[in-house]
């Protein structure tokens, strides 16, 4: 289980949360279960990572921090700690199923290889099936052994009622702008770009340096381009479409979202410096100028529904979904 390159780094938005857990140990409160919820790119999994090798660390006894060298500090950072089980959903799969569970609550059964606790982490959990869900609330209502349970969700409110109310609540905001923006600046050697990088992640730094990192921003530099294009009515929706599925169908919904959200924005009288996509200020002022509002609604609508498609779905026409939307942009033009 790794969540960072190096995952014994503290992320220093965590302060409070550490000393939650810290004090939660010195009293002898520690729960058996605990639910780490907030936004996706906050640092939950990577503080869940944190968490559970000190657990499992041989050489210290308090929770934070892990020695990082000790043999369980070395294989909960490979992967492959016997006594450390991560649920997630499997590759090609969108949910957590209930046979996933069945084998989980199998292993945790069995006795510690390595005579310490044992240590489960479900992420992210609001993706467990009903039946997955109802089956783990057996175990966590009378767990087995030492073993800890740490869920991971960005979603909480989509977990069952009965799954909440069996875990010790921890809270991840997101965190102070400040805060976040010095921590980003340093991890892209750029001020300018961890602060653009940012606002487009809607304050996740997480999520900010891997939009940063791996080319996603000029992606979304070429969707404001074939928008432009569409609009005036040079752009061909088919190719463009196609265009947009090359960029990944989650990545090019999420800018398209963006976007359209930032246009309603200015067509309803909003400054420009409180754009999303502020750098590109000049393009989304054109692109407002020539689309409808009503028009700009279908398409918030048209968006919502593609991208909770997109999440739920295996079998999906990704390039008709894709053709539908731009077709639609370019009919929404003033």
């Amino acid at each position: 289980m790794t969540a960072d390159k190096n995952p014994w780094l503290k992320l220093p938005w965590h302060a409070t949360q550490w000393q939650r857990i810290a004090a939660m140990q010195a009293g002898g409160r520690l729960p058996h279960a605990l639910l780490l919820r907030g936004p996706e790119g906050v640092g939950k999994y990577r503080f869940a990572c944190r968490l559970l090798a000190a657990v499992l660390c041989e050489r210290h006894d308090s929770l934070d921090p892990p020695c990082g060298d000790c043999r369980g500090c070395r294989l909960v950072a490979a992967g492959t700690h016997p006594d450390l089980q991560e649920l997630a959903p499997l590759e090609s799969k969108q949910q957590i199923g209930i046979d996933q569970v069945r084998s989980l609550i199998q292993r945790i059964g069995l006795t510690a290889q390595y005579g310490g606790r044992k240590a489960v982490v479900v992420v992210p959990a609001e993706r467990m099936t009903r039946a997955a869900a109802n089956t783990l609330l057996k175990t966590l209502e009378e767990p087995q052994g030492d073993a800890l349970f740490v869920l991971v969700a960005h979603r909480a409110g989509a977990l069952p009622a009965t799954i909440r109310s069996r875990c010790q609540i921890v809270n991840f905001p997101v965190p102070d702008t400040d805060v976040a923006k010095a921590w980003l600046a340093a991890e892209l050697a750029s001020e300018e770009g961890a602060e653009t990088a940012l606002r487009l992640a809607h304050g996740a730094p997480l999520n900010a340096r891997v939009l940063a990192a791996d080319g996603r921003l000029a992606a979304r530099e070429a969707i404001v381009a074939d928008l432009e294009r569409l609009i005036r009515g040079d752009g061909d929706p088919i190719a463009i479409a196609g265009g947009w599925r090359d960029t990944g169908l989650l990545d090019a919904l999420y800018w398209l979202l963006s976007m359209v959200c930032d246009l309603i924005r200015l067509k309803n009288g909003r400054l420009a410096h409180s754009l999303t996509h502020l750098d590109q200020g000049p393009a989304m002022q054109r692109l407002a100028r020539g689309l409808d509002l009503l028009g700009l609604f279908r398409l918030f609508d048209l968006l919502i529904e593609a991208r909770r498609a997109a999440l739920g779905q295996l079998n999906l026409n990704e390039q008709l979904m894709l053709e539908s939307i731009a077709i639609e942009w370019q009919r929404s033009s003033a």
